[in-house]
């Protein structure tokens, strides 16, 4: 009898010494593996699709990897939402405001991305674009050339400073208000308003973005700011010497090629991508509008915001942004690089997570 029962005990030590060990083993491997491939920060989501994969099997190129994931991502994601596209050919601009964030969610859980805002090494950027409105509980994320002007005089007739959108106004003026931004606010106060106002951003196709970027900033206005400040430098770096004190002459290629190593001191938020400047993953938006479909989504947050009857969207002048002429722009500039496929992949893994978030297809795809 007391044999048995010494048998007994020393079997069940055994199994609890086996289950701390094997406890142990487990939250080890998933403590590493959390390092390994957890959120994304400074790391691109084509980067790190390439080095996971390995060496390609079948002879892929990095180009068509990157195509294939993209395309894995969406058609995972999509299938859940088809049945609100409205449009099939331009699924991403049709979609229903709530398919939009749904598929933002999908990538975020797909890629690993979801995190806390106050543990971000960028919580300085994201609370520096998120514009306040105590008065009518709302946030607005803004990402230069993608209607921020526009949205900007919209808050400023609903604050009373301007007496319509319509008004004249220098532009420079609305971009020097002293906004109040999240960032004014303690850690309660910041708490507060992104669980209980309305949260939402705009945004477009990337490259066409970024191309717009560089025709405000360097060809149109290229002696101002941005022709002082990163002009020279981009021709410091890419012209061995032969550079313009006003930096007023960049060239397309130039600026692409500096766009694509930008770290630290060169990134700006007119080439910062959409995931550094609002953080989707972190930050649970109420809508995403697209540049694409700007005036019927701006119509849709104003009357969610109840404002709809005070202030109306600027209209736009159809021969200024004809969806069509911004895509023949863009074209013009990718076919006046040379080798523009390795600049497009390149600039593809660099804005590779704001393709796959917003549902924008590949750009050598579309844009060529």
């Amino acid at each position: 009898m007391f044999s048995t029962l010494r048998r007994a005990s020393w079997l069940f030590l055994t199994l609890i010494v086996l289950s701390c060990v094997g406890m142990v083993l487990f939250w080890k491997n998933m403590f590493l593996s959390g390092k390994a491939s957890g959120p994304l920060g400074r790391k691109s989501l084509g980067t790190r699709v390439l080095s996971e994969a390995g060496p390609p099997t079948d002879g892929a190129t990095d180009d068509v990897l990157l195509r294939r994931f993209l395309e894995k991502v969406n058609n995972t994601i999509d299938a859940r939402i088809a049945a609100k596209v409205r449009d099939n050919k331009q699924a991403h601009l049709k979609l229903h405001p709530s398919s939009r964030t749904s598929h933002v969610a999908g990538v975020c859980q797909w890629c690993k991305c979801q995190q806390n805002l106050t543990e971000l090494d960028v919580t300085h950027t994201v609370y520096h674009h998120i514009i306040v409105s105590d008065k009518y509980k709302f946030l607005y994320c803004y990402v230069p050339k993608v209607a921020c002007t526009n949205w900007k005089r919209v808050i400023k007739a609903l604050e009373g400073s301007l007496a319509s959108t319509d008004q004249e106004i220098d532009i420079y003026e609305i971009h020097r208000k002293n906004w109040t931004y999240l960032k004014d606010y303690d850690q309660a106060g910041i708490q507060h308003r992104l669980q209980n106002y309305y949260k939402f951003m705009f945004v477009r196709d990337p490259l066409e973005r970024l191309v717009s970027a560089y025709r405000d900033k360097f060809v149109e206005h290229p002696e101002e700011y941005f022709g002082r400040r990163f002009g020279t430098r981009i021709q410091k770096m890419f012209r061995n010497g032969m550079w313009n004190i006003l930096g007023a002459d960049v060239t397309f290629q130039e600026f692409v090629r500096f766009v694509i190593q930008a770290k630290g001191y060169d990134l700006n938020e007119h080439w910062q991508s959409y995931n550094e400047l609002c953080q989707p993953c972190a930050v649970n938006y109420d809508f995403i509008g697209t540049y694409e479909n700007l005036e019927e989504d701006a119509e849709h947050v104003l009357k969610v915001l109840d404002v709809d009857k005070k202030v109306s969207f600027p209209r736009r002048q159809a021969q200024i942004y004809n969806k069509r002429t911004t895509r023949e722009v863009l074209k013009e500039h990718l076919d006046g690089l040379p080798d523009a496929e390795s600049y497009l992949r390149k600039l593809w893994t660099k804005y590779s997570l704001d393709y796959a978030m917003f549902g924008y297809g590949m750009p050598v795809r579309d844009a060529r």
